[in-house]
């Protein structure tokens, strides 16, 4: 009996023991679960990157597109998603105009727009980021979002050393930016 049932049914069947990408088996439902779970911090990981928020949730979309046709193949989908979005995202740079209106909202509340929504301190630290060198925000994105020196180093193809150079030297540029903007003074 077991041989006459799907892949598909088999696939959606398996549960993960974790969303990380570490168990060799993803199923459907855990597509479901990373989606949840992913599509805010990636939109997060977007816009950090230099992304409107617009721009960051059409490449996160997208890049969730692209995962459902090639989910068989994924073993790190944390990792394989910022890559696809980011590369989505340099695609549509430039090709559109920016909206005016809000976003419509979506069923079950799962609009990125929402989880994007930064404090006053946030957003001195994001505009400061986006001032830096394209290579510099994007090492910082990753690492924001708790990837290790090494996962990323494999992720944008880095020496690890270049990695661990690139985020010292962004947090030496931000603090300096940031301490210009406040005149020199903590608030």
């Amino acid at each position: 009996m077991a041989e006459s049932v799907s892949p598909v049914a088999r696939k959606t069947a398996q549960v993960p023991s974790h969303i990380d990408g570490a168990s060799p088996a993803l199923t459907t439902s855990s597509l479901e679960d990373i989606y949840r779970v992913e599509m805010p911090q990636l939109t997060r990981f977007l816009v950090r990157v230099g992304a409107t928020p617009y721009e960051a949730a059409d490449a996160a979309h997208e890049a969730f597109t692209v995962a459902i046709e090639k989910w068989d193949g994924i073993r790190n989908p944390r990792a394989w998603l910022r890559k696809v979005a980011h590369r989505c995202y340099l695609r549509q740079t430039g090709q559109r105009d920016t909206p005016y209106d809000p976003l419509p909202d979506r069923p079950g509340g799962t609009c990125p727009i929402a989880h994007v929504t930064l404090k006053e301190g946030n957003q001195r630290v994001l505009h400061a980021l986006i001032q830096l060198p394209p290579l510099q925000r994007h090492v910082m994105a990753w690492a924001q979002d708790g990837f290790t020196d090494r996962e990323i180093a494999q992720a944008l193809d880095m020496r690890e050393a270049a990695v661990r150079q690139n985020r010292s030297r962004t947090r030496l540029r931000l603090q300096q930016k940031l301490v210009e903007e406040t005149g020199g003074h903590d608030e």
